[in-house]
């Protein structure tokens, strides 16, 4: 794939006369698609490999990610060109899966919704490996689902935000908020005292989550947390970390809760937000 790239990048210059800049701009998204994909298959990509389900899955990620839905259009732009030069061009795909890559504002089916049953597999799945790498994604899992925390908020999370003897997680924001870890209690309490240890390579280093070269977990890295276990319990190529918070709030509204209660408890900047949950 990545060959191909290079040769879509000289059809931008040499076909399609594109500036430099632009072609710049183009080369970075396209190479950010390859990359997510690739590892999200968990290996180098081949056109042949190339699908509808992938395509959508790279969707996800751009929304998932905190970009500006400016950035989101461009970077979805550029995938879509790629595609599309890949189809009418080299006539590699055919039909093009390009037609998945929709702008932010364009409607949005309603998210997939995951059960506590559902929920509680899929954090205890990653202890069961008995790894550091295991624990951690089990407090990852718990903590998005409990907490209802975006991808940008749990991989911004510190040491000092956990509490495990009062229980409590602090999820820090405009409105900073106590919650109870409960399912994620133990999956925490664990990785600080076994799987974290391992993972650490400087003792001063706060974040509350790391990667195997001990720095903080990017946002990128979360999502294929989630994407990993989801995958390994069966659960399809749709569940990503928004899935985990949408599961809370439609949990939630089944205990009773008014959606007024689950805005201030989730920090929505309105109640309206929760219709994408519920309609």
């Amino acid at each position: 794939m990545k060959a191909a790239i290079d040769r879509f990048l000289l059809y931008l210059k040499n076909e399609r006369g594109c500036a430099v800049n632009t072609q710049l701009a183009y080369s970075t998204d396209v190479r950010q698609f390859e990359h997510v994909l690739s590892a999200g298959f968990g290996s180098p990509i081949k056109l042949e490999q190339l699908s509808t389900s992938m395509v959508a899955s790279y969707a996800r990620w751009l929304q998932d990610q905190g970009y500006r839905p400016s950035t989101v259009s461009r970077k979805m732009a550029a995938a879509r060109a790629f595609l599309i030069y890949l189809e009418r061009q080299e006539r590699v795909i055919s039909p093009s899966p390009h037609a998945v890559l929709h702008p932010p504002s364009a409607p949005r089916t309603l998210p997939n919704v995951l059960s506590r049953e559902q929920i509680d597999r899929l954090v205890e799945a990653p202890v069961k490996t008995g790894t550091p790498r295991g624990l951690r994604d089990a407090s990852i899992l718990g903590l998005l689902y409990v907490g209802g925390l975006r991808a940008s908020e749990a991989v911004g999370s510190n040491l000092q935000d956990v509490d495990l003897a009062a229980g409590n997680f602090l999820r820090r924001g405009v409105d900073p908020m106590t919650i109870r870890l409960g399912v994620a209690l133990d999956p925490l309490r664990v990785y600080l005292r076994v799987g974290r240890p391992h993972l650490v390579k400087d003792d001063k280093e706060q974040a509350l989550f790391l990667n195997l070269r001990g720095k903080r977990l990017s946002r990128q890295g979360l999502w294929l947390v989630v994407k990993r276990w989801a995958a390994a319990e069966g659960f399809g190529a749709d569940i990503s970390p928004h899935t985990l918070r949408h599961s809370l709030i439609r949990h939630l509204l089944d205990d009773g809760k008014s959606k007024r209660e689950i805005q201030h408890m989730l920090g929505l900047s309105s109640p309206n937000a929760i219709r994408v949950t519920t309609q």
